[in-house]
């Protein structure tokens, strides 16, 4: 059969030789053909681009509103703080089009934060951070300075590195900033920048001065085995003399004071302590303090907090050696022998311990506290050091007998806890809403106790029990049987029902693949959390892989 194209297509398909005639009559017909392919082509790449271009322009993308764009950039760059040296992929972002540009101009989060290494190799600018900061509009504004004090010679130049004329002019007439966080700073360092930051305000109004705007300040001072607390002042308790000086009044402070040694090994004079204006600290909200010095300085400056709502205090390795007789603490040495911190709601302690608790509850009087964080100190041996700690802290809430709203137990080094002393140290706060432990403890022997016949139904008020760090041993389905339990046991509210809607459990970070596959199994094996949820209407949070203590 031949094609439709005449014998010639057939002999082409075929291993026939074709006769001479046939072969001049195809060489003929192949110009045309190439001509007729070329055209073909062309008009094929024609209708493609066509194609393209209104698939796109009809693309549901097109029409992305940009403040849509700009979520999805923020949410693409991540919540870390954007500095000079990685700044590629927001520049990415700039150069794809006009609309991704003017989209991520408009996002004021993009530009909000940023990190700055000091001493910088490269030339940094006022007019440079200025603009940057001026894309943020009405966000907050962040500026995080990284400084390494081992490049910056100030003991050997007229002005340090840090106290850098742009950054001086950036923060006093620049545009106002929320929060400024300075890491790795030496004290010596931190004193040039103050001096240059009063001087740079000093020609200007005071009232107006982005300084003065401040809301936010982190400082973490270099840890150094030379540095003394004495580089943080130089008059006695003369503030005016002090490297704090110059901070305007706050909202939040973050303070880590580096850890003290002596090059004789010798401790810090029980007397010394930092000085910082009691304007600054009067209008302080939130307030954390680390600081491992044997000095009543926490009381030294607690005695201006009146307005604080939250307070962390990290007192590793803290003594307790000096006196309140030797302090000027008026309110220590008087009537009634505490300071009153009537607004405080939140307290949290770092490392601690009952000597620690002991001597805050001599000293410290929080009658309106709804959450409190514990925190065991690293080196403590005594398995039961934080229940005594507890014990001992309990007269800082003053005319209430327990903590109405969360209780936090925090611990880092895989310590555990008797069921024994958990229950009697839960039997303390009865009226805690929410309740957070990364302590071990055995479930079994927890849930026996539960079910004698004078057990009293522990934290009656509990809405949220979350339990983390949890071991490949710790046995679920004898936790999820006190759970259970709970609904029988009576209560000591007068026969409320039970309250607790949510339990979270979240499996120790440190277990390794086969260790989080054996707990994932004991869960899924287990018919408690359908159960509770189902009868009892308790949703079963369950994260073999860990996650954090602190929501």
């Amino acid at each position: 059969m031949e094609s439709q194209d005449g014998p010639s297509d057939m002999l082409s398909d075929s291993y026939f030789v074709p006769p001479p005639l046939e072969v001049a009559t195809m060489r003929q017909q192949i110009p045309p053909m190439m001509t007729e392919i070329s055209e073909l082509r062309s008009r094929l790449k024609e209708l493609e681009g066509r194609f393209s271009r209104y698939r796109s322009a009809t693309s549901p993308l097109r029409r992305v509103p940009p403040e849509i764009l700009g979520e999805i950039f923020h949410i693409a760059m991540g919540p870390a703080a954007i500095n000079f040296e990685t700044k590629r992929n927001l520049t990415a972002i700039l150069l794809v089009c006009k609309k991704w540009r003017d989209a991520a101009y408009l996002t004021g989060k993009l530009w909000g934060c940023i990190v700055l290494r000091l001493p910088r190799t490269r030339q940094m600018s006022y007019e440079k951070i200025s603009n940057w900061m001026g894309r943020s509009k009405g966000f907050r504004k962040t500026l995080k300075i990284e400084y390494d004090p081992d490049r910056c010679d100030c003991e050997e130049m007229e002005v340090c590195k840090l106290a850098a004329s742009w950054l001086v002019e950036f923060l006093v007439v620049g545009r106002p900033i929320h929060r400024l966080e300075i890491l790795s700073l030496a004290p010596r360092c931190f004193q040039e920048l103050m001096d240059s930051v009063k001087a740079e305000v000093d020609g200007h109004d005071l009232a107006k001065s982005s300084w003065n705007q401040l809301q936010e300040l982190k400082l973490d001072f270099e840890a150094l085995e030379a540095i003394a607390p004495e580089n943080f002042e130089t008059g006695g308790e003369d503030v005016s003399q002090s490297a704090f000086r110059h901070i305007p009044p706050l909202s939040s402070l973050i303070l880590f004071l580096p850890f003290y040694r002596s090059l004789r090994g010798e401790p810090p004079s029980s007397w010394t302590h930092i000085h910082l204006p009691p304007t600054s600290l009067q209008t302080l909200t939130a307030f954390h303090l680390d600081c491992r010095w044997d000095s009543p300085q926490i009381f030294v400056l607690l005695q201006h907090c009146q307005s604080l709502q939250t307070l962390y205090l990290s007192l590793h390795d803290t003594s307790w050696t000096w006196k309140p007789e030797n302090v000027n603490v008026p309110s220590l040495s008087g009537d009634p022998g505490c300071i009153i911190l009537p607004n405080l709601r939140t307290l949290a302690i770092g490392g601690c311990t009952v000597q620690t608790a002991d001597k805050l509850a001599r000293h410290l009087r929080v009658p309106r506290l709804l959450n409190l964080q514990a925190a065991q100190s690293p080196k403590t041996t005594d398995h039961s050091a934080i229940s005594k700690a507890l014990i001992a802290l309990s007269p800082i809430w003053v005319q209430r007998t327990t903590i109405r709203g969360s209780l936090t137990l925090e611990d880092t080094q895989c310590s555990t806890i008797s069921a024994k002393e958990l229950t009697d140290l839960l039997s303390r706060f009865g009226d805690a809403a929410h309740f957070a432990t990364s302590f071990g403890f055995n479930a079994k022997d927890f849930l026996e106790l539960q079910k004698l016949d004078d057990a009293v139904r522990l934290l009656p008020s509990l809405k949220h029990l979350k339990i983390t760090h949890i071991k490949a041993d710790f046995d679920l389905e004898s936790f999820f049987q006190y759970i259970e339990c709970r609904r029988l046991v009576q209560s000591s509210d007068e026969g409320q029902a039970d309250r607790l809607k949510t339990l979270t459990l979240s499996g120790h970070p440190g277990l390794d693949h086969g260790q989080v596959n054996q707990l994932a199994r004991a869960y899924r094996e287990s018919s408690y959390p359908k159960l509770l949820e189902e009868s009892f209407g308790i949703v079963v949070n369950f994260l073999p892989m860990g996650s954090p203590v602190y929501t």
